[in-house]
């Protein structure tokens, strides 16, 4: 009687092994207040959730639950110590050189024109994406310089700063202008510049909200030439494997070039916000002359088409 039991339970096993059922764990390292947990992943999730009704149920592990820093995001979704996982590919740029070629200064003015492009080479991101299932890419807002307590209106004015950056090409560009790169996590980025181990950061403007920099530093200069960053939502391919046909069809219903292109209006909006507030809040925006534009752009290791 006994084997009978354990038979029938090893074919249930065997007939159910199509799907995945279960806990899809999400993870970031932002907090739950970044624009990116409110306005992509936990719509997507609900999104998801309702439509399997209970078959399975992604989970978000935000502020780096699951591992902290964005570096080894793709690693954690690769190896499958999270079924999906939110990516800086800033970070492994050496791995994703088509996701980091679009942020060089110059090239778009807006996230939204910069993840329609992405969109438009979507074969060729996913043959860089080949450790996982890309279920979402996008951009953020072109970078701006934030500074704790120097104001810069020229390269004279960066001489010797460290500035925090997320990639290899910000990196060349901060050094260009005259300024000492510093790679570190966003999340780091306020007690960096309150211990002073950095003098500002080279980010997009949602940083002021998402991060509250506003009480850390003094002013921005927000027409500085800026670059934008690309972001990657990923699934690990033995769970993308596992879920049965409705499954995967309700998860490309929640994320696909749709999502992507909400997240790009989400980072306009919230940028937009973010330095009213900072203002607000008493820092103050530095818009530099198309002259002093010119001066930048014209010592950027990245020249425009």
């Amino acid at each position: 009687m006994k084997i009978i039991r354990i038979g029938a339970l090893l074919c249930a096993m065997v007939s159910g092994a199509s799907a995945f059922a279960g806990e899809l764990k999400l993870a970031h390292f932002v907090p739950p207040t970044h624009p990116m947990d409110q306005h992509v992943m936990r719509p997507m999730a609900d999104a998801f959730n309702a439509a399997v009704g209970g078959t399975s149920e992604i989970k978000i592990y935000p502020a780096g639950e699951l591992g902290p820093g964005p570096k080894a995001q793709y690693k954690r979704v690769a190896t499958g110590v999270a079924e999906l996982a939110f990516v800086l590919p800033d970070f492994t740029s050496d791995i994703f050189p088509v996701l980091t070629g679009y942020e060089k200064p110059g090239l778009f003015t807006d996230g939204a024109t910069a993840t329609e492009a992405m969109w438009n080479n979507v074969d060729a991101i996913k043959a860089e994406v080949d450790r996982a299932v890309p279920l979402a890419f996008w951009a953020n807002n072109t970078t701006i310089l934030i500074t704790r307590d120097k104001l810069v209106r020229s390269p004279a004015d960066m001489a010797g700063l460290k500035i925090r950056i997320a990639s290899d090409n910000m990196a060349q560009i901060i050094t260009a202008w005259g300024g000492v790169p510093v790679s570190m996590s966003p999340a780091d980025a306020y007690q960096a510049i309150s211990t002073g181990v950095v003098d500002g950061v080279y980010i997009d403007p949602t940083a002021f909200s998402a991060y509250k920099l506003y009480e850390v530093t003094k002013y921005a200069t927000v027409n500085i030439p800026g670059s934008i960053s690309s972001f990657l939502l990923a699934m690990n391919l033995d769970a993308y494997g596992g879920l049965s046909e409705e499954e995967r069809t309700a998860l490309h219903a929640a994320s696909g070039k749709e999502l992507s292109m909400k997240a790009a209006a989400a980072f306009a909006e919230v940028g937009k916000s973010a330095l009213v507030s900072a203002e607000e809040n008493g820092v103050e925006m530095i818009t530099l002359t198309a002259d002093e534009v010119g001066v930048f752009a014209e010592l950027s290791p990245f020249k425009a088409d």
